[in-house]
């Protein structure tokens, strides 16, 4: 069985009292995430057992907040910095410690939050537990039925919604009958080439423009460095981050949905990306950096898995410098500006992006081969 996590956004219906007190307890858990940040940077301990010792009683009797809820602040301030530590190598490397304003507060399930027979969450605040009406809509039946993990209550635009992951068992993925190889990039969000050796580009000019736009916006807002100004580059990061998430969303779908038949979708293992992207010229590295390559890459795998498509990973190493014909691996071989490929060996011609589709391609291919070959 495939196993499948997913989160999706519940819309809360909270009284105007009972809004008043998620409000304050939200607060209050943020205000205890942001002592611990301070606290944990100050004496650059990621130690459960010392931050209790540092900072637990200062969270209950300041902020008056229950155990469960020092706790998931204490744990949740470690596991962000823990990310940092993934990204950067140094946790302490941040000039300020990790601030928390607006994040939410998370909820750890049947500890803080539970469904009742009738429909409604159960969640706990300051003032012990709240009964609120849900609107369930927003989650599919076989996920309201998974496994329920951590989930963040948080207040969008006056709303108050409750992001909750659910994981389920997917039944397996048939034997693949098609492979398809998928390049991410800038020019063309994603390029795809099958075993038909159908190409499919879907492009990424207007995605270019629209965050160089937004890019302009925010070099000018910064500029001014007002209080309305800073407002407004809060609201702006906001409107990009959801205008670029429908469209990872758009593209992940076209993209399974070009898959008629059960298919082996090989992507590239992006690790690293961020780095490599960090070298390229100053004009382009906004685009470059912020493109959320990730984002894409998740929704295809879990779009796929969804509908009984198999995912590898192989490694991107070469992939836009070897020739699909003739193999020839050379660097000079793409020519970046024209967005071409040219083999020195063989005289190969074609589209660069559509190159890279074809060579991640034939590395799944020879991997699902070898992998039934061993097993038969």
């Amino acid at each position: 069985m495939v196993v499948q996590t997913l989160t999706y956004g519940i819309r809360l219906h909270p009284s105007p009292a009972e809004s008043d007190l998620l409000d304050r307890t939200c607060t209050a858990y943020l205000s205890c995430c942001d002592h611990v940040s301070r606290v944990a940077k100050s004496n650059r301990t990621l130690s459960q057992r010392k931050l209790n010792d540092l900072a637990y009683r200062h969270l209950r009797e300041t902020y008056h907040v229950g155990s469960q809820m020092a706790q998931s602040a204490i744990i949740r301030v470690i596991g962000n910095y823990r990310t940092v530590k993934e990204s950067l190598g140094d946790p302490w490397k941040t000039k300020r410690p990790l601030q928390y304003t607006s994040s939410g507060y998370d909820l750890v399930w049947n500890r803080d939050y539970s469904i009742l027979s009738d429909g409604r969450l159960s969640v706990n605040t300051l003032k012990g537990r709240v009964k609120l009406q849900v609107d369930w809509k927003g989650m599919p039946e076989q996920y309201r039925h998974g496994r329920f993990g951590t989930a963040r209550l948080l207040k969008k635009r006056g709303k108050w919604m409750l992001l909750i992951p659910s994981t389920v068992e997917l039944t397996d993925p048939q034997r693949p009958q098609n492979v398809m190889g998928v390049d991410l990039g800038m020019r063309f969000l994603a390029t795809s080439y099958d075993s038909s050796h159908k190409t499919t580009f879907h492009s990424g000019k207007e995605v270019t423009h629209k965050r160089a736009h937004y890019k302009a916006l925010r070099t000018g807002l910064q500029k001014r460095g007002t209080r309305s100004a800073r407002r407004r580059l809060k609201s702006i990061g906001n409107r990009e981050n959801r205008w670029m998430r429908d469209v990872n969303h758009q593209v992940s779908k076209a993209l399974v949905d070009e898959c008629e038949q059960p298919t082996l979708i090989v992507l590239e293992d992006l690790k690293g990306i961020r780095e490599a992207t960090e070298r390229v010229g100053k004009s382009r590295r906004y685009v470059q950096v912020s493109w959320a390559f990730f984002q894409l890459r998740q929704m295809i795998e879990y779009k796929a898995l969804k509908a009984g498509h198999s995912i590898m990973l192989v490694d991107p190493a070469y992939t836009s410098q070897a020739c699909p014909r003739c193999g020839l691996v050379r660097k000079a071989n793409r020519k970046h500006r024209a967005h071409e490929y040219v083999c020195a060996g063989c005289g190969y011609r074609s589209n660069d992006d559509r190159v890279a589709a074809m060579n991640i391609r034939r590395l799944g291919y020879a991997a699902l081969v070898e992998s039934q070959t061993g097993t038969s």
